[in-house]
């Protein structure tokens, strides 16, 4: 089969020319039937008025004659103008005049009575007017009309059902012509609106469709590997919206394999600078410039442990990405465990002149939560704070809850947040703080900080508990780092 059979736009094409043609069908049988109606109706008020004036002519003939004598040439000439056969009988049902006396003799009875009109003079019957239907007229068959006129039951003193007609006409009757027409006409009409509408379809199809093709060649295009691709947001507001989910998958794409790629930098980066190191130090030692003593087995311990810092660091954060880490939660207050915390750092805190408080607030409920993971995140948190601040600044740990109004506690949050009061972080920093190995300083000195993972790895396990983290910063007004966890239902 062709392809182009299965494209859209043929199928466009072929179901407007079904639609078309179906509509036409349906309105050429109603204006047919409609046409058929009107017409036999007129033909009906036509006939009833050219009859009439038939018999009140012959009515008008034997009052001045007073008598049948002169009906005869006037039946004559009606009958050859309106293309009917009438016949005149007298009170006795004898037939005095004919409109076509040349035809075959017109009998009189039940069936020319039951379709006549009588002559009524001062009151009384004189006689009837009768129109033969049965095949006598001039123009054979049924004559110029196709059916008994209604106004002869109307005109009857008979009230019987009129007898059946003869045989159809020669000539094709004036109903037949006018459908005829009609169908004609609407069948002109309807090719050539066929063919418009094709035309118009086709090119507004085409127009509706050229962004979709230009979207599959992108599309194809993106999947060989050219990430770069955009397309252009034009069209209908659909074609338009699918043109943008299209640019922002595109982007998200480049984007996330620009990460990767980085990511591969970064992590070839931070593994040299340990494996450099210890090679340099084997190198040393194998060529007799150092002794393997206690200092020098005492460094290359520190850079290896280094680098099994960052490999589990890596692991911790590859799992935690993929959705895989698991967490053994039970019920904990955080207060313990954010006591810990900031007792562990309290030396290096005053080290530094730094004043380091907590401030938890009271009643907090407890939390479902793994307390190594947790630990590991309030940690890297005062890490980066007492890290920050200068000497003789601050660093305050707090906690606080959130009341949801629900008696069994569902929807509460705890949130933990570690204030300092460094310099801040400049506003195009924080978008960019917890990706992985981002740092604000560029250098990458040991003193200001580690490889750039502790607050990704930190914002992970926050959602891997079922909370969140963010940062609040001001470029010379310090930092706050909080995360929020949800609380135990039923606590």
């Amino acid at each position: 089969m062709p392809s182009w059979l299965g494209s859209l736009q043929f199928r466009l094409i072929l179901a407007f020319t079904l639609t078309l043609a179906l509509a036409l069908g349906v309105v050429g049988v109603l204006v047919s039937v409609a046409a058929e109606t009107e017409t036999e109706r007129f033909q009906a008020r036509s006939q009833e008025f050219r009859v009439g004036r038939v018999h009140r002519m012959i009515a008008r003939r034997y009052a001045e004659d007073m008598g049948w004598a002169g009906v005869q040439p006037s039946l004559e000439q009606a009958g050859t103008f309106y293309g009917r056969r009438f016949v005149v009988t007298d009170a006795e049902g004898q037939v005095v005049a004919d409109s076509h006396p040349s035809r075959d003799k017109v009998h009189p009875g039940k069936r020319h009575k039951s379709r006549s009109a009588p002559i009524v003079l001062e009151g009384e019957e004189v006689g009837s007017l009768v129109l033969v239907a049965d095949g006598e007229g001039p123009s054979s068959g049924r004559g110029f009309f196709g059916r008994p006129p209604p106004f002869l039951s109307s005109l009857s003193s008979d009230s019987e059902p009129a007898a059946s007609t003869g045989p159809g006409p020669s000539g094709e009757p004036v109903v037949s012509r006018v459908t005829a027409t009609v169908n004609k006409a609407l069948l002109w009409t309807g090719v050539a609106a066929a063919i418009g509408g094709i035309l118009l379809i086709a090119f507004a199809s085409r127009r509706i469709l050229a962004p979709l093709q230009t979207l599959g060649g992108a599309a194809q295009r993106l999947g060989e590997g050219d990430l770069s691709q955009r397309v252009p947001a034009s069209g209908p507001s659909e074609i338009r919206q699918l043109g943008n989910t299209f640019n922002t998958m595109a982007e998200n794409l480049e984007a996330a394999e620009q990460q990767r790629r980085n990511l591969t930098a970064d992590v070839a980066h931070e593994l040299r600078t340990p494996l450099s190191n210890i090679q340099g130090y084997l190198d040393a030692v194998n060529d007799g410039l150092l002794r393997p003593d206690e200092a020098t087995m005492a460094t290359l311990r520190q850079q290896t442990a280094h680098l099994v810092t960052l490999v589990e660091d890596l692991r911790l954060l590859a799992l935690a990405e993929a959705g895989s880490l698991v967490l053994h939660t039970r019920p904990e207050a955080l207060q313990p465990l954010l006591e810990e915390s900031v007792e562990a750092f309290r030396p290096r805190a005053d080290a530094k002149n730094i004043s380091l408080t907590l401030d938890v607030a009271e009643g907090l409920p407890e939390v479902e939560l793994d307390r190594t993971r947790i630990s590991q995140v309030v940690d890297n948190l005062l890490e980066n704070a007492i890290v920050n601040t200068p000497e003789g600044g601050a660093v305050t740990v707090s906690a606080s809850g959130s009341a949801s109004g629900s008696a069994s506690g569902d929807g509460e949050t705890v949130t933990v947040a570690v204030a300092d009061t460094g310099p801040g972080i400049a506003p195009q920093d924080l978008e960019r703080v917890f990706d992985r190995f981002y740092r604000i300083d560029p250098s990458r000195a040991r003193a200001t900080g580690g490889a750039g993972l502790g607050l990704t790895i930190a914002g992970q396990l926050v959602e891997a508990h079922g909370g969140s983290m963010r940062v609040e910063s001001e470029v010379g007004q310090g930092a706050t780092f909080s995360f929020t966890l949800p609380v135990r239902q039923g606590s």
